[in-house]
């Protein structure tokens, strides 16, 4: 160790230790290539022995990497956004990065306001999982100044998103409408938050339909709960009750299950319900719920992988368009003991 604790031990220090250049010293503190093995442990060695302390905020300044990324998501309160933080925050940490969190409520101009103010965060790159869309949202990616990742659930993505993206092969909604038609449910109900938001599963339903049945829609301030159990009160009041509902995310399928049971009504003899996300808390419920899985632990891996390769090639590289397929869990909420699957 060094002895003197006034004279303050600089890379310069650590270079003639262990008889290397700065750059080398600079390869071994940062973690990067060009640099054996052997020689890294030569250098880690005079660094342990001179006592010397990098200074990160002006490493950082130098390379311009502060090793840490943003998440931007839309409600941390729906089941599914923790499950998509840790995926993201694991494999940050894999990969030597720490992972600071946005909370948008899912409000168009959070979403806006998150990229606008990224150089803010002191981040060297963002992750984002939209659920406004707002109309200027592609061109502010395009000018970020760090390089973004999108997990995309609802939304087709034009050219102007110069980013990244994550996404399901086809909509999930479809796989939610096929399947309620073919357990022959005729009045089929959708509920979810305003049309506009994730917008892309609310068309599968109307795309489903010959034609649709305004008073059969419902559209609640949010993606939770509360408008779940909103949902199901106001097809209660209905003189006809809908035979089935198509709930755009899983928390909405949840409210509804048991706000129905609290009025009697039976999931699914009276009604079927089906949504999507497939968290953990679909298994939960009584009866379970039937949901599209949408891999969100695996789109937020590679999201990340890719968000964290591109700012090691400093956001060269042509963009990627990832895609993985949506897949029906089926269980108690939409099959009747009385009908059989037609899977």
């Amino acid at each position: 160790m060094n002895n003197n604790k006034d004279q303050k031990v600089t890379i310069e220090d650590v270079a003639k230790k262990a008889g290397v250049g700065i750059a080398t010293v600079s390869r071994a503190i940062n973690n990067t290539s060009g640099i054996s093995a052997k020689t890294k442990a030569k250098v880690l060695e005079a660094i342990e022995e001179l006592g010397f302390t990098p200074n990160t905020s002006a490493q950082s300044l130098k390379v311009r990497h502060t090793h840490q990324i943003a998440l931007v998501v839309s409600d941390i309160r729906n089941a599914i956004m923790p499950e998509i933080a840790w995926s993201v925050e694991q494999t940050a940490k894999h990969y030597g990065y720490r992972v600071v969190q946005i909370n948008t409520s899912g409000n168009a101009r959070a979403e806006l306001e998150a990229i606008r103010e990224v150089k803010k965060l002191h981040v060297d790159g963002m992750i984002i999982l939209p659920l406004a869309y707002p109309k200027t949202l592609g061109d502010l990616i395009s000018k970020s100044p760090v390089p973004i990742s999108i997990i995309n659930y609802g939304k087709k993505l034009g050219p102007e998103y110069k980013a990244d993206i994550v996404c399901m092969s086809k909509q999930e909604g479809n796989l939610v409408m096929e399947h309620l038609l073919k357990m022959g449910r005729t009045r089929i109900a959708y509920a979810g938050a305003a049309k506009d938001m994730i917008e892309e599963r609310y068309f599968a339903y109307e795309r489903a339909l010959p034609q649709v049945d305004i008073s059969l829609t419902y559209f609640g301030d949010d993606f939770s709960l509360q408008t779940g159990m909103e949902a199901a009160s106001y097809f209660y009041s209905l003189k006809e009750m809908p035979d089935a509902v198509y709930a755009c995310n899983d928390m909405i399928a949840i409210g509804m299950v048991n706000r129905f049971k609290e009025l009697g009504v039976r999931v699914p003899e009276d009604v079927a319900i089906v949504g999507i996300d497939n968290n953990l808390w679909t298994t939960l419920t009584s009866p379970q719920i039937s949901s599209v899985t949408i891999l969100g632990d695996e789109c937020a891996r590679l999201a990340t992988e890719l968000l964290i390769k591109r700012i090691k090639e400093n956001n060269q590289a042509p963009y990627e368009k990832v895609e993985f397929e949506p897949r029906l869990i089926v269980r108690e909420s939409s099959v009747s003991m009385k009908r059989s699957p037609l899977l």
